[in-house]
């Protein structure tokens, strides 16, 4: 026996290859009902085929010592089927499966001898059949498990064949060669299925080692983002006093500029820090939100007021750009934190001022079923249907590869959904390419007696 059939049969569990070993454990544990019923299905049938043809008793000892091993297998394996958890268990399994597939094996081997009827070449191929069929059943189960197939296909086959070689007649010979073709084909056939089993084993084991794995770089790289944005949160009054300062210093500077040239460059300082400034607030803010350091204050309040103030501020802006604004409010009170409220709203007017180059920015509310539904509408570039999914991501621009700060940093959007979820709405997005957007959102309210107001301009 070559080493490599010896380790084969052996199917050795180390360590190393016990995941591998006890999923083929559990695997033919898992086929065993369904093969222990086909067995027992067979053997009876034979019994009925072979009353007339082979001695009573030597048939029903047969079946009866069959019938038994399969009753102890059955026992065994309903009782510790569970017993594969470690080394010790998946190698004591290994062994009853050796033991129960020898026995079986021979008891089947034995039963193609006592029923083979010499003078009924009929009976005998009819016998021929059964066993090549039990055999191709092994041979499409047993590959979980190797040594089952090799042990069990060739006790069952071997038998017969040297008693059809035994006869001695060219039929029998002709038989016997055929049986031991058959048997090589059906190893062969099973060993292909084992590998084919062994492979997929190994690339599930693989597969959730990678998995594992991302889900182990993905903990380690959100940890990494809440201990950054922790200490963002806690040194946010430290690292906005040096912006402060220098703003304060800028300010200071500027009566002792002189020159064209010099008010220039003062204002390109300027104009610098006040970007950084904004930038560094925008982090700052979105750490805050990511740790949980900024918490809702509910409160009751007039709508109307909140989207008066907003008007006033928007404006001048969208004149400047030649766009009609339009905010209408209706005389309600809702129930929501004011300053995380006006901080979604200014984000998506700001949104909408940025990408809309003519037309018309609109802020609405209307009452709907639980509370009052806001809406900024605007008729600006639009979204692309790819990209409507990514736009609340931080830092995400459609439209901005080049990183232009001018067109903000990316994340007005992405603290807008921030705030949606602190606050408990559902942020509701459309858009339509070259069209324009839609945002919107519900706010719980106690509902009064509205009465419409259309704020124009002053």
């Amino acid at each position: 026996m070559s080493t490599r059939l010896a380790k084969i049969l052996s199917c050795d569990i180390d360590a190393d290859n016990l995941p591998l070993r006890a999923e083929q454990i559990r695997a033919r544990l898992h086929s065993y009902p369904l093969l222990i019923a086909g067995q027992v299905s067979i053997v009876l049938l034979l019994v009925v085929m072979m009353l007339d043809k082979v001695a009573h008793n030597v048939l029903l000892v047969w079946a009866g010592v069959l019938l038994a091993a399969l009753s102890v297998e059955i026992y065994y394996v309903r009782r510790y089927a569970a017993a594969t958890r470690n080394l010790a268990e998946c190698r004591l399994w290994r062994t009853r499966m050796i033991v129960f597939v020898i026995i079986v094996g021979m008891i089947w081997g034995a039963g193609g001898i006592v029923l083979f009827v010499t003078d009924d070449l009929a009976y005998q191929a009819l016998l021929i059949c059964v066993f090549l069929g039990v055999a191709a059943g092994a041979a499409t189960t047993n590959p979980v498990f190797p040594p089952a197939l090799y042990l069990f296909i060739s006790l069952l086959i071997l038998p017969l064949l040297l008693i059809n070689f035994a006869v001695g007649d060219r039929t029998h010979v002709i038989l016997s060669v055929m049986l031991g073709v058959y048997l090589a084909y059906v190893l062969n056939t099973g060993r292909n299925l084992g590998q084919i089993f062994e492979l997929a084993l190994l690339r599930t084991f693989e597969n959730e080692r990678l998995v594992k794995q991302l889900t182990e770089e993905k903990q380690r790289a959100e940890q990494a983002n809440q201990m950054k944005s922790r200490f963002l949160a806690a040194t946010s009054h430290d690292l906005r006093q040096p912006i402060y300062a220098l703003t304060l210093y800028i300010e200071s500077l500027k009566k002792h500029v002189h020159g064209i040239q010099g008010e220039v460059l003062h204002g390109k300082v300027e104009h610098s820090v006040e970007v950084l400034g904004s930038m560094l607030d925008v982090l700052l803010d979105v750490s805050r939100l990511e740790v949980g350091v900024i918490q809702p204050n509910y409160e009751r309040f007039l709508l109307q007021t909140l989207l008066n103030r907003l008007y006033q501020d928007f404006f001048e802006l969208a004149q400047g750009k030649g766009l009609h604004l339009e905010v209408t409010a209706r005389d309600d009170h809702v129930f929501s934190d004011h300053q995380l409220l006006e901080r979604v709203l200014r984000n998506l007017l700001s949104n909408a001022l940025r990408h809309t180059e003519r037309g018309s920015i609109s802020l609405t509310s209307r009452l709907v079923a639980g509370g009052v539904e806001l809406t900024v509408r605007d008729t600006g570039s639009g979204i692309a249907a790819e990209h409507l999914p990514h736009i609340f991501e931080e830092y995400y621009q459609v439209g901005n590869q080049h990183r232009d700060r001018r067109k903000g940093m990316g994340m007005g959007l992405a603290i807008v959904k921030h705030l949606d979820q602190l606050l408990g709405y559902q942020l509701q997005v459309s858009s339509e390419l070259g069209v324009g957007s839609c945002f919107s959102i519900v706010v719980p309210q106690r509902v009064q007696e509205p009465s419409t107001v259309t704020l124009l301009p002053a």
